[in-house]
């Protein structure tokens, strides 16, 4: 629930995340910046030492420079809805992909084999995404190693049944990029791009994004609701439309009598066919106006 400040969530908890990741990036240039200048003044033999503590230090400043500016910019974004230039709360997902510049934004974390929870900044990653789940293969539904890119010429010798119907959508390319630690994953980050083949801009962007993502919104360190102590966070919000599917999801399975994993398949499979997103097609189903039989 929106609370009356202009916020699903409390803003200044966010505003004290935004300054931590400030800190945390300024501790790291001001070690970064010793090492660089004992790279010069060392001996020889301890200069690689120094160029490595150096880097290191500067790709930790970034990443928490980059989680810094993401949450900034939702903070921006709710101060202009709370004063009336928006029509809508605005979507934390969405107000980072225009924050880093890359316009369709899908978060997949896999909870289990054949499940997911999903988030979206804009209609085409959600039909992108919608059809991910109906084919069953796709960007999304891989979990990355490393950051990479598919383009256009990529896409259906990759993905037979996805890319094809991605280009439909006007999708020419995808970037994609873990989230979670290496030795605990946890889902997908995945750009669907215009363009037939994103530049390395585009690919660092999102990487980026993955990275600022999984140190503060999936980083089980991240509290803003000191109520109940749970791990919230604005990007989670928007998961709320999810409860439906879900709903839709048990129903259909009561129906039919089949699994979970084969229910939401139906339901997906439908709203392929009905050209409509998931949830329209989940809420017709939970209203009963429609069933899949």
């Amino acid at each position: 629930m929106w609370d009356g400040t202009g916020g699903r969530y409390d803003q200044s908890a966010l505003r004290e995340l935004v300054e931590a990741e400030r800190g945390r990036a300024d501790r790291a240039a001001g070690v970064a910046l010793r090492h660089e200048i004992l790279m010069e003044t060392a001996v020889e033999t301890m200069r690689p030492f120094h160029r490595r503590m150096a880097e290191l230090h500067r790709a930790t400043e970034g990443r928490h420079r980059a989680a810094a500016d993401l949450h900034a910019g939702y903070v921006a974004a709710v101060k202009d809805w709370a004063a009336g230039r928006a029509d809508v709360p605005p979507a934390f997902l969405a107000a980072v992909a225009e924050n880093a510049g890359v316009r369709s934004l899908a978060v997949t974390l896999f909870s289990s084999p054949g499940t997911a929870a999903v988030v979206v900044s804009d209609p085409v990653a959600a039909r992108a995404n919608d059809l991910e789940c109906v084919f069953g293969e796709g960007p999304s539904r891989e979990m990355p190693g490393a950051p990479g890119v598919c383009a256009e010429w990529e896409l259906s010798n990759r993905w037979p049944r996805f890319g094809p119907a991605a280009k439909e959508l006007g999708v020419r390319a995808v970037v994609s990029a873990p989230l979670g630690l290496r030795e605990a994953p946890l889902g997908t980050l995945t750009a669907y791009r215009p363009e037939p083949e994103p530049d390395a801009e585009i690919a660092r962007s999102t990487e980026l994004v993955a990275d600022a993502l999984t140190a503060t919104a999936l980083h089980p360190a991240t509290r803003l609701d000191a109520e109940d102590g749970l791990p919230v966070h604005p990007l989670f919000g928007d998961l709320d439309l999810e409860v439906v599917v879900h709903q839709a999801t048990g129903m259909v399975m009561a129906t039919q009598g089949c699994t979970a994993s084969d229910a939401l398949a139906l339901i997906h499979a439908r709203a392929y066919a009905l050209d409509e997103s998931v949830i329209e097609v989940a809420r017709t189903i939970v209203n009963r106006t429609s069933t899949l039989s």
